[in-house]
């Protein structure tokens, strides 16, 4: 199994403003304008807090397309796949003759209600039968993520989001493991714990 980002997100889950006022680097609008000399440090934190917070929660928080590579078809009558919510999902597979992902699976369909969202066979079908590729023969292309907008990601996912970025910046040197980190690492577990994606995909 294999997973690469093809689209990332056009956004991020918290602003910069937003950031600037948790950080108490401005209070105003006005203020978090005006203030730009760490926009670039605190840009890296934001995306960087969000990535983590996406590796721990095994979800996609804004829309983004990810490619699943798979080696072969499922015991079972359905996929599932990573990093929900699912939006939407392509099925391309190759065969063993084939120049590229020729073939497009039209005997499934997609369950983007289930967490992990799904790719599942219709009644009485049944998987391809040819022979394929001996290397990822089976392409997913996924879209997934809350939504486009900071505002459809949970709260919940937001706010440890801001603490993460906090801890991050208050902690830019050495930091020493049990003092702020042990009491912020905490928070965030709490925070994130009813969004954790419990399923293996390796």
């Amino acid at each position: 199994m294999r997973i690469t980002i093809t689209t990332a997100p056009a956004t991020e889950c918290v602003s910069l403003q937003e950031v600037k006022f948790h950080l108490a680097l401005a209070t105003t609008a006005a203020e978090a304008a005006a203030y730009t000399t760490q926009d670039d440090m605190l840009n890296r934190l934001i995306s960087t807090s969000r990535i983590l917070t996406e590796q721990e929660t095994g979800r996609a928080l804004i829309t983004q397309t990810r490619t699943f590579y798979l080696d072969a078809w499922p015991e079972k009558r359905y996929i599932e796949l990573p990093y929900p919510r699912l939006q939407s999902a392509a099925v391309t597979y190759r065969l063993e003759d084939d120049d590229d992902y020729d073939e497009t699976l039209s005997i499934a369909d997609t369950d983007i209600v289930s967490e992990p969202g799904r790719v599942v066979l219709q009644p009485s079908e049944s998987w391809p039968t040819g022979t394929l590729y001996s290397e990822k023969p089976i392409k997913i292309v996924m879209v997934c993520g809350y939504g486009d907008a900071a505002t459809d990601v949970p709260e919940a996912i937001r706010q440890a989001i801001l603490l993460r970025i906090s801890d991050m910046y208050e902690n830019r040197g050495e930091v020493v493991l049990g003092v702020s980190v042990g009491k912020i690492a905490g928070a965030v577990d709490s925070l994130l714990y009813n969004y954790v994606i419990h399923t293996r995909f390796d």
